[in-house]
């Protein structure tokens, strides 16, 4: 009986830990979204990952999820601008 208990109070205690571990990871992520433009549509994608890399990076964190990209019409002097989204962690 008392080494059931041990064990009960020894699972319990890992649990509690995995989810403070997770909260703590969870709540250093934050989102990050920049901009890129080009001449064409292909050109500004690659642009705005490129500067999604660098933003990343330049805090310190980790990529976290996929990339979502938006792409507008074309604006000034023709330039397409796009916008890259995501997740970094730290």
């Amino acid at each position: 009986m008392k080494a059931m208990r041990r064990f009960v109070v020894g699972v319990c205690a890992a649990a509690g830990f995995a989810v403070a571990a997770g909260a703590d990871a969870q709540a250093a992520c934050s989102r990050v979204s920049v901009k890129g433009e080009g001449v064409t549509k292909e050109i500004a994608r690659e642009m705005a990952k490129i500067n999604l890399d660098f933003a990343v990076s330049s805090k310190g964190a980790k990529a976290a999820g996929p990339v979502a990209y938006k792409c507008g019409a074309p604006g000034v002097l023709l330039l397409t601008s796009c916008t890259a989204k995501q997740r970094a962690c730290t």
